[in-house]
């Protein structure tokens, strides 16, 4: 094969790979978004849960 083909074929390769790697590191930053998202809407809904259990054991007392 010639010289220019085999720039050419390096060049789609690295391409490709660089690609990839973007890839792979953007879909763990939104799985890191994701989980601390989630982790946010449990402490508000134990924060909820919370209050309402002393709101009745006040009402117990």
């Amino acid at each position: 094969m010639s010289d220019q083909v085999w720039v050419a074929v390096i060049s789609t390769l690295g391409s490709i790979i660089v690609a990839w790697i973007t890839a792979a590191a953007n879909s763990r930053k939104a799985d890191k978004k994701d989980k601390i998202s989630e982790l946010e809407e449990l402490k508000k809904e134990n924060a909820k849960l919370k209050a309402e259990l002393d709101k009745k054991e006040r009402s117990k007392k």
